[in-house]
Parts: structure tokens; C-alpha cells; sequence
């Protein structure tokens, strides 16, 4: 499309196109680029769109319905419609002068240094800035389109040939091993921060990127000159972008010489503090820059108060007092295990502790107990607060159903109402959709305590190598628990023992026990281990457990934590004393 203004009918018009530019994110919406045509078309100069006469009658109409008019917008300033388009489409950088920038508060000196040349209209107003940047001996150009930038309408800027190769502004100004350098975003940011940090006699350099998304490109580009200096600082615009374009930069450069600005509240970039005439408040951030410590790297100097104010670490006594000798209860953000031979009562004892926590807490519960029905783990429940064995049919059918909806709404109606939820699985228990489950239960559901019983159940859907599967499995639930904040109460088989007795005898149970990966251990912050003698002869030891913590990270204490004792007749487990143990065997030898 010609730009022959002798062909135009009306000029510095608003653009009425609707199609979606990509780099603007909408529409064109210049409200002066614009130009009728004669024959009925039209013509963009901004987004540069042509539109025959059907096309631009029907655009035109819909704009005036929107808009209620389709005018020309605005004073002109001083130069043609004719001529600003001469000027954009043809003025060189040989064109400009080398002047101070008023608008922005930059000197002839700084501009001088920079090399950078202004072109003007008639009236003295900025129409467009040149800035060098240099491949080798090749100088690149980049034009900036100073009304377009201004209004944020039409093309703020172009390049010459070569932008591809070239990376900082002003780096030719420049030779590595100095003491310090200063990385800023754009040119007129670059320019305004060495106009500030060099007000004396300094020469400190100063560079600028084309943009916060090209800023890892060109450190890239770039590392060894950067590493000749002794400090780099990061001055990146304020804003989300900037901030991870300084993060970025920053994780690819020398660990202890690189530092992050921060600008004081209310400034986004380094113009805006010259601007604003607070020279010394940005040479304050300036010198105070953080040096940039990789994630998860803290000073403790710098965390006195964190320490010292930090939240009490809550505890939730379990409902056996040798546990709380040992472990002093549990808690959120921690992975509890528990453990035993087959049918030692394991999943038993993941229920007491779900009703209990039920009952002391007013904090929602999950469970994901794979290896049975929700109808199971809903009988289990109710079994403890009804102290009967509801899981057999042949008691629950002496119960009436009345009965059975009074516990019920005792344990998931009124305050417990939306306190428990289960995750039916229907078989599907891969660790991606336990993960999802999890998180949905703690997240979406206010979760705080989350039984999963157990991980041999997970690792077996994921593969044939158990070790890689549980290592996976033991990493994701320590990872949910500490960004969830929640405990995860999980249940591990044991491997089978040499020799004649095994842990369904009474075997005495330790870490090395563990089935699968000795990662269950390293990554658990406690191991409870249940040892009972099934085989038993005598039926008091039969139904007689022992506790013991195998590890303890909250206390270190570890060993013997007492008893608990199955009740064949309520299916509860109630802690026992040695004392009892003997009691009762002597009434079954008097018996």
C-alpha cells in the first residue's frame, strides 16, 4: 500500500479495525493512523491494514455504532498529516541531533555519552530517538517512534538490520573488570541510572537490555564479559515481568557478586526516581542491593525476627500415653508411619486415631484406605463410637436402623457436618491420582489430617521396580505435606523375616524391616511399629500389642511406648499397663 498522502481523502483517523493482534494482545486501536482513500478504502499506517471500500464501510459503521462517531481525534502540533508520515517513513539517524531529553530529565552529557540523536519537528517536540547498539565495528539502530510510545497507540519502535545479534545498550562504552556494572531495562532506564550513579567523577558502566524477555538471552550472551566485573547489579522495572527477568539473570551469574535492586514503594523504574528528583534515595538501593542467594539459601543474620516470632508448632496428643511419652503427639507438616506384620491391626489403629482426632479436633480429616470399601472404612467409624463391631453383618443386623443413623449423624451431621471425606477409589491408585486427591482434600476440602493406608497399594499400580515407586511416593507425600501444611498418616508392610519366626509371631520389629526402601524411614519424621504375637497360645498375648517408636525426629526419643490391647467383643484397642497384662493372665489361670 502506497503511503502517498496526495491520495488520501481524510487523514488522522481512528482505526476501526477489529481483528486480534497478537502482539498487542487486541485490537489495533490507534487513534490517529488512519487514512481514507478516494475510492471508499482505507488504509492503517499502524497496524497496517488495508480495507477495500465494502470492507472499510462495513468496519466504519460498526465503529460508529460503538463509538458514536469516527473523527479525527486531537490538535495537530505542528506538522502535516503529509509530513509526519515523510518524517516516520523517511528520516534517518544522520537526520538528528545530539540534545538533552527534557521530558525525561536526561543531560546533554549523559546523551552525549550514549551517542543517542533526537529528531525534531518545527515547534522543538520530540518526533523520534536513535539508539546505537553495536555488533563488532556494525552499528544497529533502534528507532523509537516518540508519539506512538506516548500515546501507546501505532509502532513505538523499529530496528535496523542485525537487532538479533546485538544484546546491550551502551556496552561499547564499556571494557570488562571494572568495579561495578549496572544492568537496566531499556535505554532510557540505562541512561537515567548512569546519569545518577556517576554524578562525581565515577565511570561505572551501565547497560541496558532490549526488554525484561530478552534479559536471560543476552546475559547468556554475554557471561564472560559480565564475569570480569567484581559486582553486578540487577535494576530491572519494578513490575511482576521485571522481577523474574532479575531472578533469572541472576541464577545465571556468579554466586556473591550479583545483586538485586529494589526501588523504594511507589517507583517502577529507574527514570521514574530521576524524574522525580530522588537522586539519593536511588543511590541508597543502589549500594543496598541484595546479593542474590540461590532459592532455598538464607542468612541467618537476616532472620532474627522469623526466629524469634515464629508460630507455636501445635500438637495433637494421641489417645495412648506411652505414644505421647515418646512423641509428644502429632503434627501438621508431619509424616507419621506406621507399621506391622499382616494383620496386626494396622488399619485398626489408622480408625482410633481418625475418630479421635474426630473428637478432639475441630479440623477436617481425609481418608484414602485402599485396600477396602468406603463402606468398611465408614463401618470402622462408627464401630469406635458405637463400641459394637458394625463391619460384621451378622451384629449389624441386630442393630436397628434408627440406631444406626443416630451414630451417624453423631459423627458426620451437625458441627461434624463436611468434616470427613473418603476417597473412593474404584481401584485406581496410581500416585498422580493419590497426589490430586490429596491436595484436592487439603486445598479444596480444609483438610488438616490425611490417613493413606497404604503405600505398597500406590507403589504396585506404578510399576515393577517398588524401590524407584515408594522413593517417589515417599518424596511427594513429604513435599504435600510441607506445602499444604497438613500430616499425612501412612501405613508400610514389612518384608519377610529369615527363619522360623516372623512378625505375625511377635517378632521384634526394626527400620531395616521396612518394605521396599529404606527411604520410608529417612523421609518419615516418625516410625510406630506394632509387635503382637497372633499364634499366640495364651489370649491375652494374643490380642496384646506393643508399641514402639523406631524414629522420632520431633523429640529423638524413641523405644518402648507401652501396649494396647484389643476388645473381641467392642473391637476397640485400649492401652494397657503391664500391671494388666499380669491381672489379667492370672484370672485366666483361676479360670
Amino acid at each position: 500500500m502506497s503511503d502517498d498522502s496526495n491520495n488520501h481523502k481524510e487523514a488522522r483517523l481512528p482505526c476501526v479495525s477489529l481483528l486480534y493482534i497478537p502482539e498487542k494482545d487486541g485490537i489495533c486501536g490507534s487513534s490517529d493512523a488512519l487514512a481514507e482513500y478516494h475510492n471508499g478504502g482505507a488504509y492503517c499506517f499502524a497496524c497496517e491494514r488495508t480495507w477495500n471500500p465494502q470492507q472499510y464501510a462495513r468496519d466504519r459503521n460498526l465503529y460508529i455504532e460503538e463509538h458514536g462517531s469516527h473523527e479525527r481525534k486531537g490538535k495537530d502540533d505542528g506538522l502535516s498529516f503529509s509530513s509526519r508520515l515523510n518524517t516516520k517513513k523517511n528520516l534517518r539517524p544522520s537526520d538528528g541531533e545530539i540534545a538533552e531529553i527534557k521530558s525525561r530529565c536526561l543531560s546533554l552529557s549523559t546523551v552525549k555519552k550514549f551517542n543517542v540523536r533526537i529528531a525534531r519537528d518545527e515547534n522543538h517536540n520530540d518526533i523520534q530517538h536513535y539508539y546505537p547498539y553495536y555488533d563488532g565495528d556494525k552499528e544497529v539502530i533502534k528507532t523509537r517512534f516518540v508519539e506512538a510510545k506516548k500515546n501507546k497507540s501505532g509502532q513505538a519502535f523499529s530496528w535496523s538490520d542485525g537487532a538479533s545479534n546485538v544484546h546491550f545498550f551502551g556496552q561499547q562504552l564499556f571494557e570488562g573488570g571494572q568495579k561495578f556494572v549496572t544492568l537496566c531495562e531499556g535505554e532510557i532506564d540505562t541512561m537515567s541510572a548512569y546519569q545518577m550513579v556517576n554524578k562525581g567523577n565515577t565511570n561505572y558502566a551501565c547497560l541496558g537490555i532490549k526488554s525484561s524477555s530478552d534479559a536471560e538471552k543476552a546475559v547468556k550472551a554475554n557471561m564472560k564479559y559480565l564475569h570480569s566485573f567484581d559486582n553486578v547489579v540487577l535494576c530491572f522495572d519494578m513490575d511482576e515481568q521485571g522481577r523474574k527477568a532479575a531472578q533469572k539473570a541472576a541464577r545465571l551469574l556468579e554466586t556473591g557478586k550479583t545483586k538485586i535492586m529494589s526501588l523504594p514503594h511507589g517507583f517502577n523504574d529507574v527514570n521514574d526516581m530521576l524524574m522525580a528528583g530522588k537522586q539519593a534515595e536511588f543511590m541508597d538501593a543502589w549500594w543496598n542491593a541484595k546479593t542474590y542467594t540461590p532459592s532455598g539459601l538464607i542468612s541467618v543474620s537476616d532472620q532474627k525476627q522469623r526466629y524469634l516470632e515464629r508460630p507455636t508448632k501445635l500438637s495433637v496428643p494421641f489417645p495412648w500415653r506411652g505414644l505421647n511419652q515418646k512423641l509428644e503427639g502429632l503434627r501438621q507438616g508431619e509424616v507419621t508411619v506406621l507399621t506391622a506384620g499382616t494383620g496386626l491391626g494396622k488399619s485398626a489403629v489408622c480408625r482410633e486415631l481418625q475418630h479421635w482426632l474426630l473428637s478432639q479436633t475441630k479440623d477436617n480429616i481425609g481418608i484414602v484406605m485402599l485396600e477396602e470399601s468406603y463402606e468398611r472404612t465408614i463401618d470402622g467409624l462408627m464401630s469406635i463410637e458405637a463400641n459394637e463391631r458394625l463391619s460384621s453383618d451378622k451384629i449389624r443386623a441386630t442393630i436397628d436402623t434408627q440406631k444406626l443413623g443416630e451414630w451417624h449423624d453423631v459423627l458426620f451431621e451437625g458441627e461434624n457436618k463436611n468434616r470427613v471425606w473418603v476417597y473412593e477409589h474404584f481401584g485406581e491408585n496410581n500416585l498422580t491420582s493419590i497426589a490430586e486427591r490429596v491436595r484436592f482434600m487439603a486445598a479444596g476440602s480444609d483438610c488438616k489430617w490425611i490417613f493413606i493406608d497404604h503405600i505398597h497399594m500406590i507403589s504396585a499400580a506404578g510399576g515393577e521396580n517398588e524401590t524407584a515407586e515408594i522413593n517417589k511416593i515417599m518424596h511427594k507425600f513429604r513435599d504435600l505435606c510441607e506445602e499444604l501444611n497438613i500430616s499425612i498418616v501412612t501405613v508400610s508392610h514389612l518384608r519377610r523375616l529369615d527363619g522360623n519366626k516372623g512378625h505375625e509371631n511377635g517378632a521384634e520389629v526394626n527400620l531395616s524391616h521396612l518394605r521396599g526402601s529404606h527411604v520410608i524411614a529417612q523421609i518419615a519424621d516418625s516410625v510406630i511399629a506394632l509387635e503382637r504375637n497372633q499364634q499366640a497360645e495364651d489370649e491375652v498375648e494374643a490380642r496384646t500389642t506393643r508399641l514402639r517408636v523406631l524414629k522420632n525426629r520431633y523429640t529423638g526419643e524413641v523405644g518402648d511406648a507401652g501396649h494396647i490391647q484389643y476388645d473381641a467383643v467392642t473391637g476397640r484397642l485400649e492401652e494397657c499397663d503391664d500391671r494388666d497384662i499380669e491381672l489379667a493372665n492370672e484370672e485366666e489361670v483361676l479360670l
